[in-house]
């Protein structure tokens, strides 16, 4: 990171200052999705915010509207009142609460794509399982041991009504049947598969929703997105249940009636929220958002996640904090954004009929931060002095049921349930102008959570856990009235898989000791602490305690879910100071120093652990273990010196590679104070390289009159070569100082292929061989000379012109030129042949002769 992070009552204090440039922003001030363009003279007016209260929060405005005589800026009022108010929950049992949700979504990760699977929702303090079959039963009876209250509903499908035919019975088919029951009657599987069904047969217009409520399927379609296919489209009184037309298949009532589990649902469109300035938020393109989670970008800076919809398909730049109703400075410069698919592209993929849904999500980056800046793993109280922020210690995906609260810069906190899951539709930037521009995102809708313009991009919480982050609310009618109060979120968990590298922050507290009263541990023995959990609920997942000792490298040890975590304590024996930190990630709590006293206590033999396999082909180190911050002295074939690290491990590296053959060694602590160690011993076997040989190349050919006199290459010093030649050995010879041997090429192979192979050996251990084949010839006598005939010459006569004009010479050959082919030549030629082959004969004994005679001499 690029700057020290403040506390969080360092940024209490420095929110508390209205007209600071350099407030500090602490996250989670949300907003639903309707951002309102605000004119220059409007900003500093007051807003129209609705409280904290369900029943203080007003409609969602599209339209830039305002109301002068508002309270500027959310209530004060924290999430604890809201959650008493909304949930009828202590905070308590809302942070129980988000345990239980955390373990409802990791049980959807476990069951979706088994068959018969339908669904998940939270229940009366269960997890309701909902689907059918013999698979479905034993994957949840097997989770049912590891996460607690889990139960099994039996899928029931809808009653039938005016828009339904009699339900299916549910069964347990594999997730794509085509057909289930009687009459042709479906049974929808999965959000993904009824939302590209639907938009295959239906089309994308006036769709609002694609998701799972209560163990059953439902598609919302009308209000803002009217279909285009409707009769009243024209008028603008479309919900988006009439009949078909020539734009498209069916309608959306005769696709719904397709399925025995699929409910048609009349909806208020989606509008992302804004508002003109007030409360705690942010300014961009005029248009006003509320800040979402604190994160870090790949490279360890920390970054603000907030709506994609708020960067107006990347087209802002600064984003303006403001405190009040007033800007307050600069918070950051936007950087990746996304509001719908890949690049805010619509939902409809063009000419790609085969997979038409294009479902994407609602996040932002604000990068570049002010130095003075400092995000927190955390939601803002709104600057309550005694209300603690909200922590946040993980991401959960939403399940049905699961209580959730949200936190904007309009509206404050609102608190209720998930009523669903699955894909939302919503206008991008150009609705306005192209009714075409719909964005889709996978996302959760809550009936009982309120929102205002100016939330959006605001975070969404379950106990400890972030769940998304507010994309959309409520749109009035014609006169300001509100059809339907809901509030959408994007899934937090499906944005971050846009943004590959980034980590959410997570709060962590600081480190503590846990131990004897005096905190004096044996050397070696185990240092214990602990994290503590509270405010949370729990401990980050994956998180480490990092120790620093003075003279040793860091060490990362793991902390359990108690929180708890050890290390061995080092030597010396006498006080230790060392630093300790909690880690995850980029995450951090910051260092605290403890101290404990190291106790001595004789010292054990080390242990030589490392090269653990054999024979070795080289060694250049040793590891091993033993106590903590003792030296490890090596002696023998192989010497060195090293320190026992932290973790209890030694690695010593040797100066040069160890010579080949046998190689012992012997290894004993020491620290000052305390007798050494016992000796422990270990002996290795390092296998000498294969010799390189010379005169002979693999596949080379040798004439019986030109064999070489010796075969020489190079080895390992000392090593003793033998040479075998059609696996019988000929000849052995030990490698000179300078790396060389020699042996006599042997005078007894024959004509023909052979094989030679060559080893060395050092104490015994031998090398792999390095071989190759040659072969030897008889000897090729000399030819004579082939005199060239002299052309006859052609005369005149023969010699005419073509009927062109051309000169054609014409040569006919005189018959005594001919080669002779008679059994006189044949006779003549194989003589010629045993004449050569005897006087070769001859002179290969004589050469042999002479060869012996001067070996003789020698």
């Amino acid at each position: 990171m690029s700057r020290t992070k403040g506390t969080a009552t360092d940024v209490k204090r420095i929110l508390g200052a209205a007209a600071a440039a350099g407030m500090a922003f602490a996250l989670g001030f949300g907003a639903v999705p309707a951002f309102a363009v605000a004119s220059e003279s409007e900003e500093t007016e007051s807003t129209t915010s609705a409280g904290s209260g369900a029943s203080a929060a007003g409609p969602g405005r599209g339209d830039g509207s305002k109301a002068e005589d508002s309270e500027v800026g959310p209530s004060a009022a924290g999430l604890d009142e809201a959650v008493l108010r909304d949930l009828g929950m202590t905070p308590e049992k809302f942070k129980a609460a988000g345990e239980l949700g955390k373990r409802a979504a990791e049980t959807v990760a476990a069951l979706r794509g088994v068959p018969g699977y339908l669904g998940v929702r939270l229940q009366d303090a269960k997890i309701i399982v909902t689907g059918s079959g013999p698979e479905l039963g034993a994957a949840a009876a097997k989770l049912a041991g590891a996460i607690p209250g889990l139960e099994i509903e039996p899928a029931v499908p809808p009653a039938a009504g005016p828009e339904q035919p009699p339900a299916a019975p549910a069964t347990s088919a594999l997730p794509g049947a085509p057909e289930q029951g009687s009459g042709g009657v479906k049974l929808a599987f999965t959000t993904e598969q009824l939302f590209q069904d639907y938009l295959r047969e239906v089309g994308p217009e006036g769709l609002q929703a694609v998701v799972t409520s209560g163990g059953k399927f439902v598609i919302r379609s009308g209000g803002v997105n009217s279909p285009e296919f409707a009769p009243e489209a024209a008028t603008g009184t479309s919900t988006g249940t009439a009949g078909a037309t020539d734009n498209a298949k069916i309608s959306a009532s005769e696709f719904v009636a397709k399925y025995a589990n699929v409910s048609l649902d009349d909806g208020a469109g989606l509008a992302p929220e804004a508002d003109l300035p007030g409360g705690l938020g942010y300014r961009a393109d005029n248009w006003v958002c509320s800040t979402g989670f604190s994160a870090f970008d790949p490279s360890g800076l920390t970054a603000v996640l907030t709506a994609g919809h708020c960067a107006n398909d990347g087209a802002a730049g600064a984003a303006i904090l403001e405190f009040q109703g007033t800007p307050a400075g600069l918070l950051g410069q936007f950087g990746f954004s996304q509001f719908g698919g890949p690049g805010n592209s619509p939902v409809l993929r063009p000419g790609n009929l085969e997979d038409p849904g294009n479902v994407g999500t609602d996040i932002a980056v604000i990068g570049d931060l002010r130095e003075d800046l400092d995000p927190l793993p955390a939601a803002s109280t709104w600057g309550a002095p005694t209300a603690p922020d909200v922590k946040i210690i993980g991401t959960s995906a939403p399940v049905v049921g699961m209580p959730v609260c949200r936190s904007g810069r309009s509206s404050g906190w609102s608190c209720g349930h998930i009523a669903e899951v699955g894909i939302f539709v919503a206008g991008g930037a150009g609705h306005a102008t192209d009714p075409g521009d719909l964005r889709a995102f996978n996302g959760f809708l809550s009936f009982d959570v309120q929102s205002s313009g100016g939330d959006s991009g605001g975070p969404w919480l379950s106990g400890n856990y972030a769940v998304g982050t507010h994309t959309a609310g409520e749109t009035p009618d014609g006169n300001g009235n509100v059809v339907e109060n809901f509030a959408v979120a994007a899934t937090l968990e499906d944005a971050l898989k846009v943004l590959p590298g980034y980590q959410l922050e997570l709060f962590l507290n600081k480190p503590e000791l846990v131990g004897p009263a005096d905190s004096t541990f044996a050397a070696g023995t185990s240092i214990t602490g602990r994290v503590p959990a509270a405010p949370a609920t729990a401990i980050a997942a994956n998180s480490k305690v990092r120790i620093t000792v003075a003279g040793h490298q860091p060490l990362e040890v793991p902390v359990n879910g108690a929180g708890e975590w050890s290390f061995m304590a080092p030597l010396p024996a006498g006080p230790l100071t060392f630093t300790a930190e909690a880690v995850n990630g980029f995450s951090r709590s910051g260092a605290v120093s403890l101290t404990a006293i190291v106790a001595p206590s004789p010292l054990a033999a080390p242990a030589i652990t490392t090269p653990a396999t054999h024979p070795l082909t080289e060694l250049r180190s040793l590891e091993g273990s033993g106590a903590p911050g003792a030296t490890v002295m090596l002696s023998g074939e192989v010497a060195g010196s090293g320190t026992v690290g932290l973790d209890g491990q030694w690695s010593v590296s040797l100066t040069g590679p160890a010579a080949y053959g046998s190689v012992g060694t012997s290894a004993v602590l020491s620290s000052t104070g305390l007798a050494d160690s016992p000796v422990a011993s270990a002996t290795f076997i390092v296998i000498p390289p294969a010799p390189v040989f010379a005169i002979i190349a693999d596949g080379q050919h040798f004439r019986q009159d030109e064999l070489p006199e010796t075969i020489t290459g190079s080895g390992a010093g000392g090593a003793e070569v033998a040479v075998v030649i059609d696996g019988l050995r000929v000849a052995t010879a030990g490698v000179l100082g300078d790396g060389s041997w020699s042996v006599p090429f042997p005078d007894e192979l024959g004509l023909g292929t052979h094989t030679v192979s060559v080893m060395q050996a050092v104490d015994g251990v031998a090398s792999a061989p390095a071989a190759a084949s040659f072969s030897i010839g008889v000897p090729v006598p000399a030819a004579a000379p082939v005199p060239t005939p002299t052309p006859a010459a052609v005369p005149a006569s023969l010699g005419a012109l073509s009927p062109a004009g051309d000169a054609a010479v014409v040569v006919r050959p005189q018959l005594d030129n001919l080669a002779r082919t008679g059994a006189s030549g044949l006779l003549l030629a194989a003589g010629l042949a045993a004449l050569a082959l005897v006087a070769g004969g001859v002179l290969l004994a004589l050469a042999r002769k002479r060869k012996r005679a001067a070996q003789n001499h020698r």
